[in-house]
């Protein structure tokens, strides 16, 4: 399948407009993140105040039920008549109380402020609890319009001390939280209703949906409501979008720096392959390619050189990889084919030659790339032909287009081997796919096939010879692996025992060439 754009023809393009989007959904994640960030802050903040606040009444709370809670249990059940001075002496003694009143069966008969009354404990709406009960209200009927609330102590059957609490003492407290970023703070007490920071008393039917978050006593039966103030949520908002937009622009940064880290050597590697082509700097080698019978040669691999002016020999290991996923692969693999066709080409005419050379995966997909085989295949004298040599640093698609550059290049009479079978993409799937003509092994097996390694090279010699493929040894450099790769019948083999890659010049004279090849 062709893609639609040439922009993702190579990994560095792909590359680059993978950065380019990485980047541009960074910067619009950012203030995303940034809100995201600024709501948790502002709940755990909302948390934060509504825990001290229950902290601050749970200590009223506790101090108003503590403070001389048995003197006063005491008292709760005898006559007013007797009690009532102690009762007001006492109560002065406890904070944050308005009065203390003795209850006995199901109504108020004594009071620190008033002495002896008569009201039923049924005007004081409780909360249940685990303990002592409590109850907001509004109002009482000595004091109209002003909040408290009410705890009740249940001293003994029939008997009990209901303590007032002043509403200004919760209302200052609920304000703490107000001035620390608390939009409004209110105390929950069950279903008696709420009190605000601002003093109100509101109802328990009333709804809740202003507050955005509750922390609970685990002591007494109430809860505290807070939300927070719109100016302290655009602060918040307005703080972390900034620092998402800054963390975001960093990660831009780091991208782009680690795509120029990443991808401007390769530009570096690219223009000088580029140049180096303008000045002449690269130049091709052969080495021959024997027939393991006689070692007589049977063909030539062209190989491409670089002589730098100033780094001297530049192994082509360095910058192969960087030309074959680039647009300078064409014009390198036309120099290596032009290269080698005039110099080899200019052999006596009588000897039969095969020159192989490497061509990319890619080179395959490039458009006129048959047409130029076409034109050097043409200038080909009579003996001499083509294989080419397919590297696999990047995988061989099966495409229509693939299959229909093998075929046409088939019926011009080139033939095409795959190098380095066994490491990387090539392996047994290719041969099954493709029309290839020789199978190349790997120097990695020909270095172990003295030292044990036969049976691995005699199994890809099966496996070649069950597909009609001929076997190629490369990295030959001992008489020992000479011996095993002929033991196992690997019919041709290159490398240094043989002899270096030189230039056409310095080539030994070519005879008796085996027409096998």
């Amino acid at each position: 399948m062709h893609m639609p754009s040439r922009i993702y023809r190579t990994p560095a393009r792909l590359s680059l407009v993978l950065c380019m989007l990485f980047g541009v959904a960074v910067t619009i994640a950012a203030p995303v993140f940034g809100d995201h960030a600024a709501a948790v802050k502002v709940a755990d903040h909302e948390q934060l105040i509504g825990r001290d606040l229950v902290e601050s009444i749970d200590k009223i709370l506790d101090t108003v039920t503590s403070r001389r809670r048995n003197q006063l249990a005491s008292l709760a059940g005898k006559p007013c008549s007797r009690v009532a001075a102690t009762l007001a002496n006492l109560e002065t003694y406890v904070l944050y109380v308005r009065a203390i009143a003795l209850v006995s069966g199901d109504r108020l008969y004594c009071s620190s402020a008033l002495g002896q009354v008569d009201v039923p404990l049924a005007n004081y709406p409780l909360a249940p609890g685990s303990g002592d009960s409590i109850g907001l209200m509004g109002q009482t009927r000595y004091q109209p319009g002003v909040p408290v609330l009410v705890i009740f102590n249940r001293t003994a059957p029939g008997t009990g001390v209901l303590s007032v609490v002043e509403g200004d003492y919760l209302t200052d407290a609920l304000a703490h939280g107000v001035r620390y970023g608390a939009h409004t703070a209110s105390l929950l007490v069950g279903d008696t209703g709420r009190i605000t920071a601002s003093g109100a008393y509101v109802g328990a039917a009333a709804p809740l949906s202003a507050y955005t978050t509750r922390a609970e006593s685990r002591k007494w039966p109430f809860a505290i409501l807070v939300s927070s103030s719109d100016r302290f949520i655009s602060s918040m908002h307005w703080k972390y979008r900034v620092a998402g937009l800054a963390v975001g622009l960093l990660l831009d940064g780091l991208i782009a720096a680690l795509y120029l880290l990443t991808f401007a050597p390769r530009r570096l590697v690219l223009k000088a392959v580029q140049e180096g082509l303008r000045r002449n700097e690269f130049h091709v080698v052969y080495q021959p390619i024997i027939a393991m019978a006689d070692r007589m040669p049977v063909g030539v691999e062209a190989l491409l050189r670089w002589q730098h002016p100033r780094l001297g020999a530049i192994n082509p290991a360095s910058f192969m990889a960087a030309v074959e996923s680039s647009e300078m692969l064409g014009p390198v693999t036309q120099f290596v084919m032009e290269t080698a066709v005039a110099e080899m080409g200019q052999r006596p005419a009588a000897v039969p030659l095969r020159i192989a050379v490497n061509v990319a995966p890619r080179d395959l997909e490039r458009r006129g790339f048959v047409a130029q085989m076409d034109a050097l295949t043409a200038e080909l004298p009579a003996g001499v032909s083509l294989v080419l040599e397919l590297t696999e640093r990047f995988l061989l698609s099966k495409s229509a287009h693939t299959a229909a550059t093998f075929n046409a290049l088939k019926a011009k009479g080139v033939k095409f081997a795959i190098d380095d079978f066994g490491t990387e993409h090539s392996n047994l799937d290719l041969l099954g796919r493709f029309p290839f003509d020789y199978v190349k092994i790997d120097r990695q097996f020909v270095t172990d096939v003295d030292k044990g390694g036969a049976e691995l090279v005699r199994g890809i010699v099966s496996v070649a010879r069950h597909y009609g493929l001929e076997v190629i040894a490369e990295g030959v450099e001992t008489e020992s692996q000479h011996a095993a790769l002929h033991a196992v019948g690997v019919p041709f083999a290159q490398g240094y025992l043989y002899q270096r890659p030189v230039r056409a010049k310095q080539l030994a004279q070519l005879r008796d060439v085996a027409t096998t090849f």
